[in-house]
């Protein structure tokens, strides 16, 4: 408990509760570029591959 006079001069006020920061959006924005870039990339492969090979 704190005693009454010392509220006064000296307010204490409880800790904020510890949230976890949301995921910043340039993260989801640059995991999507990648994620992106990696299907592209395979296919791309695929498609070559298909157009070279044809079988």
């Amino acid at each position: 408990m704190s005693e009454p006079h010392c509220s006064k001069c000296c307010p204490v006020e409880p800790p904020a509760p510890a949230t976890p920061d949301p995921l910043p959006s340039g993260a989801v924005v640059g995991a999507l570029l990648i994620a992106l870039a990696v299907v592209g990339g395979w296919l791309a492969l695929v498609w070559a591959g298909a157009t070279l090979f044809p079988g």
